[in-house]
């Protein structure tokens, strides 16, 4: 495929700071179009995405627009269902930000209608294509830490948001930390460590903030008989307090070993024997964990769309977050929810329901 693939890109919100430096990296390969109805963010977005990138203000005229090959859908998440519809009736192939959707209703229904469009539904869940996160799920994958016996998945962040901010709403959001935030973690323990089979939850609102939660816990117990503890915390400085918290915290514990990633420090293993036999590091210290050491040149969400886009130029590319798959993150999320709701463990697979 000799031409550029010309993407269109569907919001101009905060998360297109991410999004931007996967596609200037790949500059050569693939142009972008931004539809952002409010102008004052357009400034900004040129200096993402260079002086003479096209803006339009509506989105629909992107879908109507033959030269557009695909989508990249950075929309608030109760817009991800109306969009996603639109662009796979246009015939156009779905990049969407996580999280997916609002609920399991919603991800089926864009799934069925990519399906009978015949086009690609992507979920950009950026941890899998992180290398750090990669680092801990090849030790993982080794063996080597023997039976998972439990994980624990952390997330810790101060969210503060304006009084007019989408974020701010439960319809909007889908909910409030567990299904915006903690669906990293969520869908990170799925990709380490396979299903889950049931959940319990709670969570603390804290109205100044948000209608939905700001802290959220979820006890889960996966198919494999493995524990798992996922906490987000959205009222703590952590990592942007001198001294402060972790930003992002995920440790498994196995019968013949253990592993963690801690953001900013990077992935640590420690095999209890000290005679690791798949893969290589160097132990400092006897007993001590030793680091994975990776590659960080680029983030998880440049490698996504870097992912994403060869896909979509017939090039031979590592898609980990179909839309089937990243159903199943919204699924977990949801059980929690209605963990909370009628004070009862809650089994998976879950009836999808409208949301309300």
């Amino acid at each position: 495929m000799s031409k550029k693939t010309k993407i269109g890109i569907l919001g101009g919100g905060g998360i297109l700071n991410a999004h931007a430096p996967g596609y200037t990296r790949l500059k050569d390969i693939c142009e972008v179009i931004v539809a952002e109805p409010d102008s004052n963010r357009h400034d900004h977005i040129r200096k993402l995405l260079g002086d003479n990138v096209e803006i339009v203000g509506d989105y629909t005229e992107l879908l109507e627009r033959e030269d557009v090959d695909a989508v990249d859908i950075i929309l608030p998440h109760y817009l991800h269902i109306t969009a996603t519809l639109a662009a796979a009736s246009a015939g156009k192939p779905v990049l969407t930000e996580k999280v997916m959707a609002r609920n399991v209703q919603e991800c089926d229904q864009m799934i069925e209608a990519c399906a009978k469009a015949g086009v690609s539904l992507t979920v950009c869940h950026d941890r899998r294509y992180d290398k750090d996160w990669q680092a801990l799920k090849n030790v993982i994958d080794s063996g080597e830490l023997g039976e998972i016996l439990f994980w624990k998945l952390e997330h810790n962040q101060n969210v503060i948001f304006p009084e007019n901010s989408w974020v701010r709403s439960r319809d909007n959001l889908g909910g409030g930390a567990i299904m915006s935030c903690l669906t990293h973690q969520i869908d990170s323990l799925r990709w380490y460590g396979g299903e889950v089979e049931s959940v319990t939850s709670m969570s603390k609102v804290e109205e100044s903030r948000m209608e939905g939660e700001s802290i959220g816990a979820v006890i889960a117990r996966m198919k494999s008989g493995a524990l798992a503890l996922l906490s987000i915390n959205w009222y703590t400085q952590s990592h942007e307090a001198p001294n402060g918290l972790w930003y992002e915290f995920n440790h498994v514990t196995g019968t013949k070993g253990e592993a963690y990633f801690m953001s900013g420090k990077g992935t640590f293993v420690k095999i209890h024997d000290n005679q690791p036999k798949v893969f290589e590091y160097d132990m400092r210290g006897e007993g001590g964990f030793a680091k994975v050491e990776t590659d960080n040149s680029i983030t998880g969400h440049q490698q996504c769309i870097e992912e994403w886009v060869k896909s979509l130029r017939g090039e031979k590319a590592e898609i980990v977050t179909d839309g089937t798959d990243s159903r199943k993150t919204v699924e977990v999320a949801e059980a929690a929810y209605r963990s909370e709701e009628t004070g009862k463990v809650i089994h998976l697979p879950i009836e999808p329901l409208p949301w309300k």
